[in-house]
């Protein structure tokens, strides 16, 4: 069908129920799509290089028909020029779409975050990085976060007293981001691409716990119990005497997840994160063995931990007070996974006297205490599921018996 299309005669087309189309006496490839429903397109045909193609102009409402010849009579000049236009239009998007998320917060809040949460376990702690180091640069263009940028950042932070750890782990964040812009096309490349980390002491200093500190860690951890029980309690008896309804007692071995969390970290050596990210379903107390899933682990490796007697015993008392579901350590508000334990954390190192002790560093005892009873390395690389023996040779320092009688052979 052919018409010369206007207002008049695009309004007074009607729907059959099929798709047709109404071509354009004057312009050439200049066209109206009617769909079954009565909705009616502006678009032009045209080929380019062989190859059939249609542009969209517009729905007829959202322009008129006289809008639409002229973009028509623009395009059609384009086309006789050899131009796809329809390639225009996707380089045109493309640019615009580079453009809008130029700045490092608005990559980050349209691009970068929704990825972090749909594909990372733990998407808080890379987002609260950039939002608490790296605020400062979000109004900046990603082009402009230089190596230079960045080091006066790093200045800062070692003057503060951060370790070349803790900057490089912080950093690192940071050239991700950028990488993944440019991956998306966001940036032709990353202004922080082959910028060097920090030199580090990769045997470093190995902080653990020394007997004296175990005790007052443990008697710390019981000691929290018992007041959190007695406070219970007295609130209770001050309920009551206020004819109100008491709150339901601190029934079960635990008051709270502190205490059985502490312990199987000190006695099975896993990482925060995986102990936040443990469910039910990879503990197995008949076999006395935990899976740690390779989706949860920084190695990405599924490994496979027996339970002693300790972690045995405290998982099978906190199974008995909580649902055995779902995860292990649930968040006592929200239900959902921990996001940190710091302030609880923090509160049983003061009432223990222990000083400069990381979580962290419970895995550190633990496979100190394995070398120091003569546990070989590869067995505690295993168990602490590192992806080669380098990083688990600072603990060899432990266990000089192997070096000593290498040495003592020459005494021969």
């Amino acid at each position: 069908m052919k018409k010369k299309l206007t207002a008049r005669t695009v309004n007074a087309l009607k729907p059959t129920g099929e798709r047709f189309r109404v071509w354009d006496t004057e312009i050439i490839g200049f066209h109206v799509r009617v769909s079954p429903l009565g909705k009616r397109t502006y678009a032009i045909s045209y080929r380019h290089k062989g190859l059939a193609k249609e542009f969209t102009l517009g729905t007829h409402g959202a322009v008129t028909a006289d809008q639409a010849r002229d973009l028509a009579k623009s395009y059609v000049g384009l086309i006789a020029k050899g131009e796809d236009i329809q390639a225009v239009k996707k380089t045109s998007k493309a640019k615009a779409d580079m453009e809008r998320f130029q700045t490092l917060g608005a990559f980050i809040t349209e691009k970068y975050a929704p990825w972090v949460e749909r594909e990372m376990r733990s998407a808080p702690e890379p987002l609260r990085t950039l939002n608490r180091d790296f605020g400062h640069l979000h109004t900046r263009r990603l082009s402009e976060i230089t190596p230079w940028v960045v080091e006066s950042w790093i200045n800062q932070a070692s003057k503060k007293g951060l370790m070349p750890s803790t900057i490089n782990r912080r950093v690192g964040i940071l050239k991700s981001v950028l990488s993944k812009a440019a991956l998306w096309g966001c940036i032709e490349q990353s202004p922080l691409k082959g910028m060097k980390r920090l030199r580090i002491d990769k045997m470093g200093r190995v902080r653990f716990l020394s007997n004296y500190e175990d005790k007052r860690l443990r008697g710390a951890l019981e000691d929290r119990e018992k007041e959190e029980r007695l406070k219970r309690d007295r609130y209770n008896e001050w309920l009551l005497t206020r004819h109100k309804e008491p709150i339901p007692a601190l029934d079960g071995q635990f008051v709270d997840h502190l205490r059985p969390l502490v312990l199987l970290a000190l006695n099975t050596g896993m990482r925060r994160g995986e102990i936040f990210n443990l469910r039910w379903a990879d503990v197995h107390l008949k076999g006395k063995q935990l899976t740690v899933r390779g989706e949860q682990a920084k190695s990405g490796n599924t490994r496979y931990l027996p339970l002693n007697n300790e972690a045995f015993a405290t998982l099978v008392a906190w199974r008995n007070q909580t649902t055995g579901d779902g995860l292990v350590f649930p968040s006592p508000t929200t239900g959902e996974r921990l996001i940190h334990i710091k302030r609880s954390w923090a509160g049983l190192l003061k009432r223990a006297q222990i000083h400069d002790f990381r979580f962290h560093d419970l895995r550190h005892t633990f496979a100190s205490r394995l070398v120091m009873a003569g546990v070989d390395l590869n067995t505690v690389r295993e168990l602490l599921g590192h992806s080669s023996i380098d990083m688990t040779l600072r603990y060899a320092h432990l266990a000089p018996e192997h070096k000593a009688d290498a040495v003592a052979k020459l005494n021969s």
